[in-house]
């Protein structure tokens, strides 16, 4: 990207703040956020913003690690709960309607509700699955190649897909063109 991701400018935050807003914006529990490199900044930026509605746990071993271990990191410091967000930190445009859909969805369910649910456009799966708790234990022991999307071929859960209309659930910032182009669509 050669810029420091989570601290980009958007929409009058930095994108972290962006991404961590919409959470909130639709659960009560606080966020659980894994910080890594330059911590201590992000950290102290999203105490100011969002006081102890947020939990940051830190992966040390961010240099040497893949994000299936930050995932890991996480979910050792979630509180209890029957179902959980994952968004990465570099998708500052998913709309919180998305978030409630996948919620409703689940809650429609009833007992019958799918281990994840994940938002769908243009054929595709993104981000953020909303994921049963029941697979934690699943996911901390998973060892296998591919880090999550390789757990989730490899575990055999019930998946679901909701059609949405968010190009946002596709949209993370890998590069300085995906940010112009964020940054142009906003």
């Amino acid at each position: 990207m050669g810029a420091f991701k989570p601290l980009l400018s958007f929409k009058g935050k930095t994108v972290i703040e962006n991404t961590v807003g919409t959470v909130l914006s639709v659960i009560t529990e606080p966020a659980v956020v894994v910080t890594g490199y330059r911590a201590e900044e992000i950290e102290e930026i999203l105490k100011k913003a969002f006081g102890d509605r947020v939990v940051t746990v830190c992966n040390r071993s961010y240099r040497d690690t893949d994000m299936l271990y930050s995932v890991k990191t996480g979910l050792r410091s979630l509180p209890e709960c029957d179902a959980f967000f994952f968004l990465p930190g570099d998708m500052p445009a998913v709309r919180p309607e998305t978030l409630r859909l996948l919620m409703e969805k689940a809650a429609e369910a009833g007992d019958r509700i799918p281990d994840v649910i994940f938002p769908e456009t243009g054929g595709r799966s993104g981000h953020p699955p909303l994921i049963s708790a029941k697979l934690i234990p699943a996911i901390l022991s998973y060892e296998g190649e591919g880090g999550l999307r390789g757990f989730w071929k490899s575990c055999g859960a019930d998946m679901i897909r909701v059609p949405v209309e968010d190009e946002g659930v596709m949209t993370d910032l890998d590069t300085p063109e995906d940010y112009e182009k964020l940054k142009s669509r906003a």
